[in-house]
């Protein structure tokens, strides 16, 4: 065995040239070198023999200093906050689990300055940052809190609290003119041309027919005017027909002579499959074609999903 000593505790190897290395081996292999930029490296380091803390470096929860794991990567590369052990976290498929078997799990994401935001991201891997698949933001210049998917905002909370959800499903159509003499004794349709609003595109005012984009309940609210109402039909029927049953209303015009106005109206939470339509008619069962539906105001049709 060979030694190398200064006795004044302090050694120098010297490489003379710009191209010259120190290279340091064991029997005969190369183990490590010291290039002439100072670069070093090494074939192996054998982890199990470092011991101590590195030099200015603080307990941050990661390393042996802590008092217990707060973080761990299996060997899929997935990650665990928390709780971290085995029976737990192994039962997820998500490549990062917030846990803590207390059930006092959380994330918080915060911004210590004024005027600022902060935002959480779900991306689906092909999006640019500026257009992320789904985000949670909150924004602090107006203190509110918004949530996104597909590129855009679905549900906004503002600062008094008020909920908005730009793209709930949400219309009102109304005629576009007065529809003149209807038909005796067969189905007609209320011609809800005009649309005031419809928040997702589900109505279309070329067939007066509203389809719903997810399976849900529904509110729908129709009111019809009936102008010049004949005596002489037995009733008139307003039917709002969806692809699981319909709902109506009807009337017996039993006056004394015609009528100049008679409201007729229907009002239900249905029951709705996606793609399912819903559509509204009207019946009017004899007498004379004589009765025509108010416009605008008068007559409406409206619907959103409740839940």
């Amino acid at each position: 065995m060979s030694t190398i000593k200064s006795s004044d505790e302090h050694l120098t190897l010297n490489a003379d040239g710009s191209s010259k290395d120190i290279k340091f081996q064991a029997n005969g292999v190369e183990k490590a070198s010291i290039s002439s930029a100072g670069a070093f490296t090494s074939t192996t380091i054998d982890a199990t023999k470092l011991t101590g803390t590195i030099p200015n470096f603080t307990s941050t929860g990661i390393d042996d200093n802590a008092d217990a794991t707060a973080i761990k990567i299996d060997s899929s590369e997935r990650v665990a906050i928390g709780n971290t052990d085995a029976g737990n976290y192994y039962n997820y498929a998500d490549n990062l689990v917030v846990y803590d078997a207390a059930d006092n799990a959380g994330m918080t994401i915060a911004t210590g300055g004024t005027n600022k935001s902060c935002s959480l991201y779900f991306a689906d891997g092909t999006s640019a940052p500026a257009t992320y698949e789904g985000y949670i933001e909150y924004t602090h210049s107006n203190n509110s809190m918004i949530f996104g998917t597909n590129h855009a905002t679905r549900l906004s909370i503002d600062s008094t609290g008020a909920v908005t959800m730009p793209s709930q499903p949400a219309f009102l159509a109304e005629l576009s003119t007065v529809q003149n003499n209807i038909a005796v004794g067969s189905a007609v349709d209320v011609l809800f041309a005009t649309e005031r609003f419809d928040n997702n595109s589900d109505f279309n005012p070329s067939t007066y027919t509203f389809t719903s984009p997810i399976t849900g309940k529904y509110q729908f609210n129709i009111y019809i005017r009936l102008q010049n109402v004949d005596t002489a039909s037995p009733y008139y029927h307003v039917y709002f027909v969806t692809s699981n049953r319909t709902y109506f209303d009807i009337i017996t015009p039993y006056y004394t002579s015609d009528v100049s106005y008679v409201n007729m109206a229907v009002n239900v939470l249905a029951d709705m499959d996606a793609n399912d339509t819903a559509k509204v008619f009207i019946y009017q069962a004899g007498g004379t074609a004589q009765t025509d539906i108010g416009y605008s105001n008068d007559s409406h049709f409206s619907g959103y999903l409740v839940c």
